[in-house]
């Protein structure tokens, strides 16, 4: 396994509390959330930049019932489209530490992409 800075541990991110409209009121920084744990053929993410969009909008909104609806409830970290650094890579990946890589995530679910870390 290729590491680059990883360790378990925590991580800073924004966390969504609710549904509602006003989403400033809705997002909050956290200073120690888990980071994620990588799975055997996924690669761990080193979030440089994260968009925002229409569809994380429509869900802080409540306007989604079952698409792109946080798969674990509340809170959760939104976000879905992302570029970063590869941080952690199987030896056998196509992808090695220190490559520049964007993500979008899979439907249904959002990416958690407003964090320092993804996988």
């Amino acid at each position: 396994m290729s590491v680059q800075d990883v360790s378990n541990g925590t991580m800073r991110c924004i966390l969504a509390a609710a549904h509602g409209d006003d989403i400033d009121s809705l997002l909050s920084m956290c200073d120690d959330h888990p980071k994620p744990i990588r799975k055997i053929g996924e690669v761990m993410i080193k979030v440089h930049a994260c968009a925002l969009a229409p569809g994380d909008v429509r869900v802080l909104a409540g306007h989604c019932d079952y698409f792109q609806e946080p798969a674990n409830g509340f809170p959760y970290i939104p976000g879905g489209d992302v570029s970063g650094t590869v941080a952690e890579a199987d030896d056998d990946s196509r992808f090695k530490v220190g490559d520049a890589v964007m993500a979008m995530f899979e439907l249904p679910r959002p990416l958690n992409g407003l964090a320092e870390f993804i996988s």
